[in-house]
């Protein structure tokens, strides 16, 4: 595991702040029912693991398709780099976004409710942070992963505001996994 969460900080550097990952309104219900839906009793422990795998897929999948972007990513073609990825990472997709303070590209990169302020002061330090909560009435797994610049050199084509920072951990991945 953490082989991948530091893959991971590799590949998410170059999208971290160049994407408009996920709209303000993201934490509204979504249109699918489940079981936990609306309800004040904390889901059962079975359920929260299928979400904690659910989200971990999540993370597996994200990781392989930002090792392929940093593969193929020049200074020439970071242009083209950065909107694949914000193909990606949009204002609809509420289930994964990239999230940082450090000169994000787009407003909604910043922090956008108290989950994700407390995870991006984990981030900062290098800390990855996990919270099963309700959001809107709905239970959620939420994860953040670290994000940092020291792993990969093509960070920089996509993201100048990242050259000569003293902190390396730039931000943090957040996903979410319903709990059914």
């Amino acid at each position: 595991m953490k082989r991948l969460i530091s893959g991971l900080c590799v590949v998410l550097v170059a999208a971290a702040s160049f994407t408009a990952c996920v709209d303000p309104q993201a934490n509204q219900p979504a249109t699918s029912s489940s079981s936990a839906e609306l309800t004040s009793q904390p889901p059962s422990a079975a359920s929260v693991a299928v979400a904690n795998d659910v989200a971990d897929a999540m993370v597996d999948r994200i990781v392989a398709l930002l090792f392929r972007e940093f593969a193929v990513t020049t200074p020439e073609n970071a242009a083209v780099g950065s909107e694949a990825i914000s193909n990606v990472f949009h204002d609809r997709n509420d289930t994964m976004r990239l999230v940082g303070d450090v000169d994000p590209l787009q407003a909604t990169n910043h922090p956008q409710d108290q989950f994700e302020q407390d995870a991006l002061a984990a981030a900062k330090l290098g800390n990855n942070y996990t919270s099963t909560e309700r959001v809107n009435g709905r239970w959620m797994v939420r994860k953040s992963i670290a994000v940092s610049t020291a792993f990969s050199p093509t960070c920089v084509h996509c993201h100048s505001n990242f050259n000569g920072l003293a902190n390396p951990w730039v931000g943090a991945l957040m996903v979410r996994a319903e709990v059914r």
